[in-house]
């Protein structure tokens, strides 16, 4: 091939290249501009000049640790660097000093500015230094000269109520009020007998064994198996290693079925415990004795939160328990009513000690989903409501109060952490899929398989069903 041939064929390359992009920006809607084209009019707040060129900084922060005997250091980084504008520049004309002097007002001004870079576009800036140069051969003819950083947002360290700690402050108010108004209840009944006083016996008598048979059902005990290392399918294991694993997830746990069965026997002997010191208030009640019997009631509540596996476990245990009460029947005398006065007593002492116990628990908790937060704070709320009716009828003012604050606080840590959390969502396919296939489409993570296995409850993870909730993000 001749050298003028050869020529020829690259003109032609290039010129079809070009008339490509012409057609392909025609296409569209638009038209290929050559690089003057592409120039925008540099400004610094609104005022105008000529750009002549410029050099920008960019780059990481990186802080160099070097060390006695080892000959390569190790680069620490620490971020982005903040990037740096210098741009020089012109202005020119018969009324070149005016143009200067507006240039140095818009330069003296506060604040971050808008610079309108001639190839970065629009840009937030803060102006560092600014430099004018005059020079008597060049006229009316000034140069510039502009230094500008970044301009990043104005943010301080803000402090914040924790709602967690609102929350458990509520929980010992509530039993405070209760303690209280149950003291001002017992007072009018111990005095007329021992009749009465027995009642408070028999009343926390059963309520201590209604405790030991909700921390021993079988679901409770069955939840244990959450903790163990492995995988024991959907029913078991599933807080360590989620069921039909797919991603190969290998827990770290330490526990075993004898440390978890040890752990069991070791809470249940702290229900034991408060029992018995419940037990021994109530054999003790008196005038200044009641305040030790609430405390003992608030102990034994705790006990039982302390023994569930789980926080969501807590609150269906301390539900069912807050459902005792002690109707033995009584007479119309005036020590039977004494008496039915003191069951009614104490099992609005027992009933609000799980109440705050309930509350308590839904700040462990850890929801998956706003959805999921909801419905805690929505099953929650709904045992205080009924708890502040019966506060209200009774004319129990303290605990009235106190429950009411502990609502609030329920609702603003659930709400504050829910918030946080993705909402749930509506998945429709056309075909069942593996689960490993829908968390990569939906979510481009296929890691997450087990996580809509959870929420899904397939009969196997390869066929997963057509329609499920799941995180929305």
């Amino acid at each position: 091939m001749s050298i003028a041939s050869g020529a020829g064929a690259v003109l032609g390359t290039a010129s079809g290249i070009q008339n490509l992009a012409h057609s392909l920006a025609a296409r569209l809607g638009g038209s290929a501009q050559t690089y003057f084209q592409q120039l925008n009019v540099a400004k610094f707040r609104g005022v105008r000049f000529v750009s002549l060129g410029g050099a920008s900084t960019f780059g990481r922060r990186v802080d160099v640790h070097e060390y006695p005997y080892r000959d390569k250091p190790w680069a620490e980084d620490l971020g982005r660097a903040t990037r740096h504008f210098a741009i020089s520049g012109y202005l020119v004309g018969d009324d070149v000093i005016q143009q200067r002097d507006m240039m140095i007002a818009a330069c003296e001004l506060d604040g971050v500015a808008t610079l309108m870079h001639p190839t970065f576009g629009e840009l937030d800036v803060t102006l560092l230094q600014f430099r004018t140069i005059e020079r008597w051969d060049k006229g009316r003819y000034f140069e510039l000269e502009f230094e500008f950083v970044e301009a990043g947002q104005k943010l301080f360290p803000s402090s914040s109520t924790s709602t967690i700690s609102g929350l458990l402050e509520a929980v010992l108010g509530a039993n405070a009020a209760a303690s209280l108004d149950f003291v001002t209840n017992a007072l009018t009944t111990i005095s007329v007998g021992a009749a009465v006083l027995g009642t408070y016996v028999y009343s926390a008598l059963g309520w201590y064994t209604t405790a030991k048979n909700v921390v021993v059902d079988a679901r409770n005990l069955f939840r244990l198996l959450t903790n163990l290392p492995g995988d024991f399918g959907r029913f078991a294991g599933g807080s360590a290693v989620p069921a039909f694993s797919t991603t190969g997830e290998v827990s770290n746990s330490q526990n075993t079925v004898s440390s978890l069965t040890a752990q069991a026997v070791t809470n249940r002997a702290v229900v034991d415990s408060a029992g018995t010191a419940l037990m021994s208030a109530a054999a003790a009640m008196s005038a200044a004795g009641a305040a030790n019997y609430a405390a003992a009631a608030a102990d034994l509540a705790a006990a039982v939160l302390a023994a569930a596996p789980a926080p969501d476990d807590a609150v269906r245990l301390l539900i069912s328990l807050s459902s005792y009460s002690n109707t033995n029947p009584t007479t119309s005398s005036n020590i039977g009513i004494a008496m039915a006065s003191a069951q009614g007593a104490a099992s609005d002492l027992f009933r609000r000690a799980c109440v705050a116990a309930v509350a308590q628990a839904s700040s462990q908790y850890q929801p998956t989903s706003s959805d999921d937060a909801a419905a805690m704070r929505d099953t929650v709320t709904a045992l205080i409501d009924a708890e502040i009716v019966i506060a209200g009828d009774q004319g129990a003012d303290n605990t009235y109060d106190a429950m009411k604050t502990l609502r609030a606080a329920v609702v603003a840590d659930l709400n504050t952490r829910g918030a946080a959390l993705a909402a749930m969502k509506t998945f429709q396919f056309a075909a069942s899929l593996p689960a490993l296939v829908l968390a990569n489409r939906m979510y481009r993570d296929a890691a997450r398989a087990d996580e809509i296995v959870g929420e899904a409850n397939p009969v196997h993870p390869a066929f997963m069903p057509l329609s499920f909730k799941a995180l929305s993000v």
